[in-house]
């Protein structure tokens, strides 16, 4: 059996879009909460994961539903792919016993892993201690000529726009800015995110050499 689990932080987002990309890959039954990833009791997916069992596929859009963060994710899915059960993560792949067992597929999770916990857009924080941490080792942000400080309403906007929670309009509505600067805003935090991605990269293949 497929199980889908569809989670977004607040009551002002919609499950709406999770629930349709958990459908359209294959999900028979589908878990959704609206809670914060930071609360340790998220009743929905402790559920879910006493009822799962081997043989079962445990299906989420983002690595960022399950977990907040890469040693967090890392243990769900040994949990998990050690009980049977294949967790498929749409953004990411599919991930069982036997590739959770093979290097090269585990150093692809870690990656990959790595690349979701700085995507996540719960832990407003976080990302801002990482950008700061990547302005400290010399990763420039933004346009040469001056860096618009992405953060508060507009970074969260922007999060949940990435997350597929919330379209540019309402994105813009929800930041306060009209939708050309949203777009505008939007693009500049994108080319932050593969710049940190590119230094997160660098990082973790240095650190396993």
């Amino acid at each position: 059996m497929i199980y889908g689990y569809a989670r977004v932080s607040t009551n002002r987002q919609e499950l709406d879009i999770q629930i349709k990309a958990l459908k359209e890959a294959g999900a028979t039954k589908i878990y959704q909460e609206k809670i914060s990833g930071a609360k340790v009791d998220r009743k929905e997916l402790s559920k879910l994961l006493k009822e799962i069992k081997a043989g079962d596929t445990l299906l989420v859009t983002k690595a960022d539903r399950i977990a907040r963060s890469l040693s967090q994710l890392e243990k769900v899915v040994t949990d998990l792919t050690n009980r049977g059960v294949s967790v498929n993560i749409i953004n990411m792949g599919m991930f069982t016993t036997e590739t959770m067992a093979n290097p090269m597929t585990k150093l692809l999770f870690n990656v990959l892993g790595a690349f979701a916990e700085f995507e996540r857009d719960m832990i407003l924080e976080r990302t801002q201690e990482g950008i700061q941490n990547a302005r400290e080792k010399g990763v420039k942000f933004g346009r040469k000529s001056k860096t618009y400080v992405i953060e508060g309403a507009l970074l969260h906007a922007i999060q949940q726009v990435e997350a597929g929670t919330m379209s540019q309009p309402e994105g813009a509505e929800f930041a306060g800015c009209s939708v050309a600067t949203f777009k505008r805003r939007l693009k500049e935090y994108r080319e932050q995110q593969t710049k940190l991605r590119l230094f997160v990269l660098k990082k973790y293949l240095r650190a396993d050499v």
